[in-house]
């Protein structure tokens, strides 16, 4: 399966900063960003969340047992954020 010019093993291989770059500039036909605009939005958002957090240097590939701990409070804290939860209290050690 490939997106774009890419397969999905490429895409996974790239760090999240070039990955947002990539899908920022995909080129689509009309149809195909008819079909793919609510998922493409939803990568993009998760996308930028892992950016903001500073997360953009990680891949998709990288098995969560590799993750440092702060790391992966970060993934966590961009993955709550994302889900549009409210009223969430962080505490910090």
């Amino acid at each position: 399966m490939k997106v774009g010019e890419k397969s999905v093993q490429d895409l996974v291989l790239l760090p999240i900063d070039e990955l947002q770059k990539f899908f920022l500039n995909l080129k689509l036909s009309e149809h195909e960003t008819k079909i793919a605009e609510r998922i493409l939005t939803e990568i993009n958002n998760r996308l930028d969340f892992l950016t903001d957090v500073g997360l953009g240097y990680l891949t998709l590939n990288r098995l969560s047992a590799t993750l440092s701990g702060g790391e992966s409070q970060r993934i966590r804290l961009a993955s709550q954020i994302g889900s549009g939860q409210t009223c969430l209290m962080y505490e910090h050690d």
